[in-house]
């Protein structure tokens, strides 16, 4: 009888994961991604710089979210808006704003365009206000991106190869010569999601079953010791492709950090007291690492481009790994935390029942 309920229970996990899984793929909820960036399907690159210009370079950070523009030359760099209005400035000085250009509105926002507000006007006097010392000055622009909230038509059509999608530009003026910043936006077909929910179901399947066996205390060492590198893998990789400050990423990274931490802190815990008193906080940290490196990036393993440093397929095979020994471990340690529990103390005469035969 308890073996059929350990049975009934594994499979009862992995038909939860296996319908998780597919429900968060399914889902229009994307990964929290570091910095901001989101994982993507969509690709926009700059085809030319006309006329290119000494000390002046322009790029696409970020999977195309913003623009990176670094002046080097002696001249300042203006940044027109969506009406030709100066909207930013780059030079010797500074990087400057001018606040009443309605793109310093509504670039705001990564993917709405909001109204500016009524002292933003387009064809006033520049205000400009200062927001850096540098000179280099990155921003978001809708020009660049898709704005839609459904695929293009195209897309829906045939979303299994790769399509352009819009050819856009952003123009500049160089010391009052005019320069276009020029570019393609193109749709990536996004791989099968269904390998990873596959690898994942079996490594969650695999050290839950091996749990089960004599060996349980090398099976949760090993697979925490997997999920620790699992998730520090996929942190870096994000780290890495975020061109946020230092403050920022440290914010958006801090509860994968703190997930890890823990993960090390169970694994040094196993070794001095053992595994057995290891295992509420090995229950913990995997939890944590599950739901802080795992669930929340799941939009990785379905999606084209992602936010990390790392060639794709291995992000994505770190998100996969999380998740399917997060939650391997976490039904592991919650079930032998369970068998291993104090039943507390007997009343004085019961019967063991469990010695009784018919």
């Amino acid at each position: 009888m308890m073996r059929a309920r350990r049975r009934l229970t594994t499979v009862g996990v992995l038909v939860v994961l296996g319908t998780g899984t597919l429900a968060a793929l399914a889902s229009p909820a994307s990964a929290h991604g570091i910095g901001g960036t989101q994982p993507t399907n969509y690709e926009s690159t700059i085809t030319s710089v006309d006329p290119a210009t000494r000390g002046v370079r322009v790029e696409l950070v970020d999977l195309g979210d913003r623009f990176q523009l670094t002046n080097d030359s002696d001249r300042d760099v203006v940044v027109l808006g969506y009406d030709d209005e100066p909207y930013l400035r780059v030079g010797r000085r500074g990087v400057f704003e001018n606040v009443k250009s309605p793109a310093t509105y509504i670039n705001r926002s990564l993917t709405t365009i909001t109204a500016p507000p009524r002292s933003a006007d387009s064809s006033a006097t520049p205000v400009w206000r200062r927001v850096s010392d540098g000179n280099v000055v990155r921003w978001h622009d809708h020009r660049a991106h898709w704005m839609g909230t459904d695929s293009p038509p195209q897309v829906q059509r045939d979303p299994s190869r790769r399509q352009l999608i819009d050819r856009w530009s952003v123009p500049l003026q160089v010391g009052g010569e005019t320069v276009e910043v020029r570019g393609v936006l193109a749709w990536e077909p996004p791989p099968s999601p269904w390998p990873a929910v596959v690898l994942a179901m079996v490594l969650a399947a695999t050290v839950i079953g091996l749990s089960r066996t004599r060996r349980w205390r090398s099976v949760l060492v090993v697979a925490l010791s997997g999920l620790v590198v699992s998730s520090a893998v996929h942190t870096v990789g994000h780290w890495g492709a975020s061109t946020a400050g230092f403050g920022t990423i440290l914010v958006e990274s801090i509860y994968g950090i703190v997930g890890i931490a823990l993960g090390v802190v169970a694994l040094v815990w196993a070794g001095r007291r053992g595994v057995a008193a290891a295992v509420p906080l090995v229950l913990v940290a995997s939890v944590f690492l599950l739901v802080a490196t795992g669930l929340s990036d799941i939009a990785t393993i379905g999606h084209s481009f992602v936010p990390s440093s790392l060639p794709a397929p291995l992000a994505r095979l770190a998100v996969t790994c999380t998740i399917g020994l997060g939650v391997g471990l976490a039904v592991a340690s919650a079930l032998r935390l369970r068998t291993t529990a104090p039943t507390g103390p007997r009343r004085a005469g019961a019967q063991d029942t469990s010695t009784v035969t018919s």
